[in-house]
Order: C-alpha cells, then sequence, then structure tokens
C-alpha cells in the first residue's frame, strides 16, 4: 500500500489516474445507456460533465508536468473539486430519487418550448421521451446508479486531495 502511494505522489502518475477514473466512469455511464437501454434523466447528463471536464483537467495536467509540476498540481486540485461538484449534483439526485426534496422543473419532461407552433409542440410532446428524475433506471442492493456515482465521486475527490495534501508535504 505504501508502494502505490508514493507512485500516486508523483503528479504525472496521478494526472494519469484522474483522466483513466474519469473515462472509465463516462465509459460505464455510455455502455449502461446504449448497451443496455437505460436512459438517462436530465440529473444523470449533469452528472457526466465533470467527469469530462475532469479528463480535460487530467490530460492537461499530465502534459504540463514536464514543463511545471505546480500548475499541475493546481489543475489536479481543480480536478478534486471537479470531482465534489459531481458528488453534490449525485447526492441531490439520491434525494429526488428518495423523495426528500424536488427535483429541477425538467426532471419529469416538464420542459416546453418557447415560441413555437401549436404543431410543433404538438410534434415535441409526441417524440419526447420523458425520463422522470425520481424514478431511478437501474437499482443494485437498493442503490440506484446516482447513489454508486455520489459514493465514487466523494471517494475519488477525498483520495485525490488526500494525495495531493500528502504530496505538499
Amino acid at each position: 500500500m505504501k508502494r502505490l502511494m508514493t507512485y500516486f505522489q508523483v503528479p504525472k502518475h496521478l494526472a494519469a489516474a484522474v483522466v483513466v477514473a474519469g473515462a472509465s466512469a463516462l465509459a460505464a455511464a455510455y455502455i449502461s445507456q446504449y448497451g443496455f437501454g437505460l436512459k438517462p434523466c436530465i440529473l444523470c447528463l449533469y452528472q457526466r460533465v465533470p467527469y469530462f471536464v475532469n479528463v480535460a483537467l487530467g490530460l492537461l495536467a499530465f502534459l504540463v508536468t514536464f514543463r511545471s509540476p505546480r500548475l499541475a498540481v493546481l489543475l489536479l486540485w481543480a480536478a478534486a473539486l471537479s470531482f465534489f461538484a459531481d458528488a453534490a449534483i449525485a447526492g441531490f439526485h439520491v434525494g429526488v430519487e428518495q423523495g426528500w426534496w424536488k427535483g429541477l422543473p425538467s426532471c419529469g419532461g416538464e420542459i416546453v418550448p418557447e415560441h413555437v407552433s401549436l404543431e410543433e409542440l404538438r410534434q415535441s410532446l409526441t417524440h419526447q421521451d420523458i425520463v422522470r428524475c425520481d424514478k431511478p433506471a437501474w437499482v443494485m442492493f437498493g442503490i440506484s446508479m446516482a447513489g454508486y456515482n455520489f459514493a465514487l465521486t466523494l471517494a475519488l475527490g477525498l483520495a485525490l486531495s488526500c494525495l495531493l495534501w500528502r504530496g505538499k508535504r
């Protein structure tokens, strides 16, 4: 374990791990969507954005480690914040699924386009897949994908923060 911790003290290795973590989570999301037909709600889609950000930050951090290790560390701190932001979105989504609070107006497919004719509105409504945020598409051991995403991103954010903090000393 100590060897692994030492390995991840190198910003280049940590940046590569951020890229792999973000890309793996996105791959899992897209495989569940297109491979298994689990349609994402709007909050599910919002949870993907920080992963894209982290892939970009990780790649950028990896590239700048050769010239400016301090900038790479700063980018990795930004990636940690992005993981925490994703955890916040996922936590909100879990609360919506559990009925603890109400979701966004777009969570029930209630978005109505503005400035459209009656026919365009009718077409929009008849061809719209309504995916509700309060009904999980998949549950394992009583935990939804949003719940697993919350745990994953919180753990990734904490691990990345701890490794960066430890490397600072």
